[in-house]
């Protein structure tokens, strides 16, 4: 079927229709809910439909990390235009949407190294009091950086490193390799990642929808930019402009199932005026030609939902997602819902991170020559007319859980144990309990409020990159939400979302106020 469905995407008639209708190229994680495909592609689109919303979000974030200290507040606001068309001749349509979002305020108050480690003076940032960023091209900020192995700093590089930091007279610089240079992005700013930027403008969606075929074996088709919920890839809508990706995704129904698949070549990077841009790996170093996804859905007699998912980035990385999902009525008016994944994760040099080594007072590139990880993730949730709690576990094993098929991709972590930050560290069990509620059964319509604890922990283990940091971590967050029901504003939504977390290296609050209009209805 794979090998069926590529074929026919990339054949070259097919392509040049779909170039030729879109020739223009101008630009669209609740655990009990389905595949986002249905989403994709089961909507009858009787008439056109145009939005405009208008977005504002502040965020207040504190941070105080094993080598730096900052405060960020940011205030951002935008403007966002949908269009959805009908599909005309009941056969094809197009979806455009574009926005812009603009600094009200951008505010980041850095504070010194704050790390005590022992070694040379070679720092990553520690070097001139400004977490050791330095001014690149642009004025944009940066830092520097040593590549390593997984493999190398867990073996015998790594017990050198122990060694030289147990007698700093043998001398630690003798280990470093060359440092390169990277632009500061690990703030992950939320709006603009560039304090040199004050203005974004993009096209954030263009695509051609096409469906034919009959009632009982529908085709659906998507070319162009889109936005992307997939079960192991998918594109970011949060804060004021979203990302997207750029490719194909078609979708239609066997023997009861729905099956899709998509190819995508480029996407279109959040907080970004540029169009699109080719992927590329981890290490930045190798282009990402392809991101192929194929998966299946289906629903058994007995209400049962089962789905298979798997995707691969070219030759690097391939990723395997299973899910099940069960809804049960145990009383009247209360049902039951049970909840299984478990996903998979392999390739060469397929996944790196940034880590910040106390003993060399050095950031680190770390990149897994031979990757694989693993996760399994269960969850029970009890649902009444108005509320829903829920208790969730979730356990990671061989490496870190790496979500993205490419460098930044923001493709979340398919988990419930995905909240402010991700509990997918290597072996760390982790468990989550929370509730949500919604206020109209006491007569509150339009008020929500939600809110979860979660605790992970994983095994000591003696290798350098584990030396200086905890083995659990925790969090308390939540948000609460309000929408007016009545008057001039009717449908203005406002909203807190909040966190606090304490981690393996670094402890952290962060809270965005969001306020959302959608000018139409004015």
């Amino acid at each position: 079927m794979w090998n069926f469905l590529k074929r026919w995407i990339l054949n070259s008639h097919l392509s040049t229709t779909l170039a030729l209708l879109f020739s223009l190229n101008v630009y669209g994680l609740s655990f009990d809910s389905q595949s986002g495909i249905n989403s994709h592609f089961n909507s009858d689109q009787k008439q056109n439909s145009f939005d405009i919303s208008y977005d504002n979000h502040f965020l207040s974030k504190n941070t105080s990390q094993r080598s730096e200290i900052f405060d960020l507040d940011e205030w951002v606001h935008g403007l966002k235009i949908d269009f959805q068309s009908r599909y005309y001749l009941n056969f094809i349509g197009v979806d455009v949407s574009l926005g812009s979002a603009t600094y009200i305020n951008n505010g980041i108050a850095q504070g010194g190294n704050n790390s005590n480690g022992a070694g040379n003076n070679n720092v990553g940032v520690g070097q001139n009091q400004q977490l050791g960023t330095v001014e690149g091209n642009g004025g944009e900020q940066t830092f520097n950086y040593v590549n390593a192995s997984y493999e190398s700093l867990t073996g015998a590089l790594g017990d050198e490193i122990k060694t030289c930091s147990a007698n700093p007279t043998i001398g630690c610089q003798n280990i470093v390799n060359s440092t390169s240079q990277e632009r500061v992005d690990y703030l992950r700013q939320p709006q603009l990642g560039n304090s040199s930027v004050n203005e974004v403008s993009a096209v954030t969606q263009a695509y051609t929808k096409m469906r034919f075929g009959s009632e009982q074996q529908p085709f659906n088709l998507r070319f162009g930019l889109q936005s992307l919920h997939l079960e192991t890839f998918s594109t970011s809508g949060s804060y004021v402009l979203p990302s997207s990706v750029f490719g194909t995704l078609i979708s239609t129904n066997l023997s009861g199932a729905d099956v899709y698949y998509g190819r995508f070549n480029q996407y279109h990077q959040r907080g970004s005026s540029q169009f699109i841009q080719p992927f590329t790996s981890y290490s930045q170093e190798q282009r990402v030609k392809y991101i192929d996804v194929l998966g299946t859905q289906y629903t058994f007699e007995n209400g049962l939902v089962g789905q298979f998912e798997m995707g691969r980035a070219g030759n690097q990385l391939k990723k395997y997602f299973a899910k099940l999902y069960y809804l049960m009525d145990v009383a009247e008016g209360i049902s039951l819902s049970l909840d299984g994944r478990v996903g998979l994760a392999q390739g060469k040099q397929a996944y790196g991170y940034y880590d910040w080594l106390s003993p060399l007072n050095q950031f680190f590139y770390v990149q897994h020559e031979d990757y694989k990880s693993r996760y399994y993730n269960v969850t029970a949730a009890l649902h009444t007319q108005n509320s829903k709690l829920y208790f969730g576990v979730n356990k990671t094993e061989l490496a870190d859980w790496g979500s993205g098929y490419f460098y930044d991709d923001q493709s979340a972590f398919n988990s419930t144990l995905a909240l402010y930050k991700n509990y997918n560290h290597k072996n760390e069990l982790a468990w989550v309990i929370g509730l949500d509620y919604d206020f109209s059964g006491i007569k509150l319509p339009g008020l929500n409020l939600g809110i979860h604890y979660a605790r992970g922990k994983r095994p000591g283990e003696d290798i350098v990159l584990e030396l200086d940091e905890k083995n659990t971590e925790q969090e308390v967050g939540g948000y609460i939400a309000y929408t007016l029901q009545s008057g001039l504003l009717e449908g203005l939504t406002l909203g807190w979302h909040f966190a606090r977390w304490q981690g393996f290296e670094n402890n952290e609050e962060s809270s965005r106020f969001l306020l959302t209009y959608n000018l139409a209805d004015f």
